[in-house]
C-alpha cells in the first residue's frame, strides 16, 4: 500500500472561475491528506483535469487535453503508476461516454466531492491520511491578489441553451456562514479582491438572507481589499442591490450582466424575459445611481432563427447602451436543452460575420470609453513588479483574466498594494498611469 507522502499530483483546471474554486478545494483536499503538489505535469504521479463541457468549444479542450495528458501517464518511472482522473461538467454529463470512448483514463468521475479522495485511496492501494474539508481552498497559481467566492452551485433561470442546469442542478445557495468564512480565509492569504461568482449572483436567497446580505457580510470584514460582483442575471437586478452596490466601500463600481441579446424575439425564445427598452432602463438606472460605474456584458450570435432584424437590434442596442466590456460568442447547440430541438438554423459563415461585425463595434466603444477617462483618477491593485518604476496591475473597473490591465508608473510599492493613480493614456483596452 502506498503514502500520500509518497505520491505527487498536478491539477488542470478548464472553464470558468465556478470551476477553478473547485479545483481550489480539491487542491486542498489533497494537500490536507499528505499528498505532494508537483510543479510540472511530468513530475505528477496523478493527473487531475477538472474538465469544461459548456459549449462545443470548450468539450473540443477538454477532450485535447485528456489525450494530451495521456502522454505523461504512459511515461512510468516508479513503482508507483501513473494515473489520470478526469472530472468536472464534462464526466459529470457524459460518464458513460468518456468511459468507453477514452478507457485509458483511470478514474472518470463527475463534479468534485471530497468522496473522490476515498475513492482514489481504494482504487491506487494509497493508505489515506485522515481528515479532509471541502470547503477550505488552495490556490491552484501561489500569490493570487485575487480569489474568487463562489456563492451557490446550479440554476435554476433554465435558459433554452444552456446544459448548467442539467450539469449542475438547480440553484442552491450556499450558507452565509460558508460564504464569509471562505472569504476570511482568502483575506487571510493575503488576498485583495473577492469576486463574487455563482451561475447567477443576483438571485442569490438563503432563509431570509439575499445577495446584499451577503455583500455587506464580506463588507465588513477588516481589511482594505475590494469586493467584485460577476454574473448577475438582467431579471434579478432590483433596486435595493443597486444600492448596495452603490453605498457599501469596498464593493467596487463594476457589475457583469449577461444580456445575451436584445431582441424580444430570440430572448423570448432563450426562455429569457426581457428586451432591449427593459435593458437601456436597466443600464440607464446603474449609471444614473452609479455615475462611474463598469459595465460588461455578453452577447450571444447565430441563436436558432435569429435573423437580420434581430441581429440589427442587437448591434442598435449595443451602440445605445455604450457598455464597458462585453463578450461575444457564437451559438453552440447543447443535447438535452430546449433549443437543441430547434436546430443550428443560421449557417456557419453567418454568425461568424454577426460575431466579427459586433465585436468591431463594441472594440471602438471600448476605446472610445477608455480616452474619455483619461485626467480621472482611479484605485490600481498592484499586481506585477517589471523593474523599479514600472508595474502592471488592474483598476476597480476591470476583473481580471476577462478585462484590460494598468501600466503603473511609481516606485516603492509592492505586489497586492491598492494605490491611487492618474490616467494618462490609453491602449486598445489598456490604461497607463502614474500613482500620484
Amino acid at each position: 500500500m502506498f503514502s500520500p507522502d509518497d505520491i505527487s499530483y498536478y491539477i488542470i483546471s478548464l472553464g470558468c472561475p465556478k470551476n477553478e474554486v473547485d479545483s481550489e478545494r480539491l487542491n486542498a483536499d489533497m494537500h490536507n491528506a499528505g499528498f505532494v503538489e508537483a510543479h510540472e505535469i511530468d513530475t505528477a504521479d496523478i493527473i487531475f483535469i477538472n474538465t469544461c463541457g459548456f459549449i462545443e468549444a470548450a468539450k473540443k479542450e477538454s477532450i485535447e487535453t485528456i489525450l494530451d495528458a495521456l502522454d505523461y501517464t504512459s511515461q512510468q518511472t516508479k513503482t508507483f503508476k501513473k494515473r489520470l482522473v478526469v472530472l468536472g461538467c464534462l464526466t459529470q454529463r457524459y460518464k458513460q461516454e468518456i468511459i468507453q470512448d477514452i478507457p485509458e483514463i483511470d478514474l472518470v468521475w463527475g463534479l468534485y466531492d471530497s468522496s473522490l479522495l476515498k475513492e482514489i485511496a481504494r482504487l491506487f492501494n494509497i493508505a489515506l491520511n485522515a481528515g479532509t474539508i471541502a470547503q477550505k481552498r488552495k490556490p491552484l497559481t501561489i500569490n493570487l491578489p485575487y480569489a474568487y467566492i463562489k456563492i451557490a452551485e446550479g440554476c435554476s433561470n433554465f435558459c433554452s441553451y444552456c446544459a448548467i442546469p442539467l450539469i449542475r442542478g438547480r440553484f442552491n445557495a450556499f450558507p452565509p456562514s460558508l460564504i464569509v468564512a471562505d472569504a476570511r480565509e482568502a483575506l487571510n492569504r493575503g488576498v485583495k479582491e473577492l469576486i463574487i461568482v455563482a451561475q447567477d449572483t443576483a438571485v442569490y436567497q438563503y432563509d431570509d438572507k439575499r445577495i446584499w446580505d451577503i455583500l455587506a457580510m464580506i463588507s465588513n470584514l477588516e481589511g482594505d481589499f475590494w469586493i467584485r460582483l460577476m454574473y448577475c442575471h438582467p431579471d434579478h437586478i432590483d433596486d435595493r442591490l443597486i444600492e448596495t452596490l452603490a453605498t457599501l466601500p469596498k464593493v467596487v463600481h463594476y457589475i457583469d450582466i449577461p444580456f445575451q441579446h436584445a431582441s424580444k424575439k430570440v430572448l423570448q425564445s432563450m426562455n429569457r424575459k426581457g428586451d432591449a427598452d427593459s435593458y437601456l432602463q436597466l443600464v440607464k438606472k446603474l449609471r444614473k445611481a452609479i455615475p462611474d460605474i463598469a459595465i460588461r456584458s455578453t452577447f450571444m450570435v447565430g441563436f436558432p432563427d435569429e435573423d437580420e432584424h434581430d441581429f440589427k437590434l442587437l448591434m442598435d442596442f449595443v451602440n445605445e447602451a455604450q457598455l464597458d466590456r462585453v463578450g461575444v460568442f457564437t451559438y453552440s447547440p447543447e443535447e438535452g436543452t430546449q433549443a437543441f430541438a430547434k436546430g443550428d438554423t443560421v449557417k456557419k459563415a453567418t454568425k461568424k460575420k454577426r460575431y466579427n461585425m459586433l465585436m468591431k463595434l463594441q472594440q471602438e466603444i471600448s476605446q472610445q470609453r477608455l480616452k474619455e477617462s483619461i485626467g480621472t483618477t482611479v484605485q490600481v491593485l498592484v499586481e506585477e513588479k517589471v523593474d523599479d518604476y514600472n508595474y502592471i496591475g488592474r483598476t476597480q473597473y476591470d476583473a481580471p483574466e476577462i478585462d484590460g490591465i494598468f501600466f503603473l508608473t511609481a516606485h516603492n510599492v509592492r505586489v497586492n498594494d491598492i494605490v491611487t493613480a492618474t490616467i494618462t493614456d490609453t491602449l486598445e483596452y489598456d490604461r497607463i498611469g502614474e500613482m500620484i
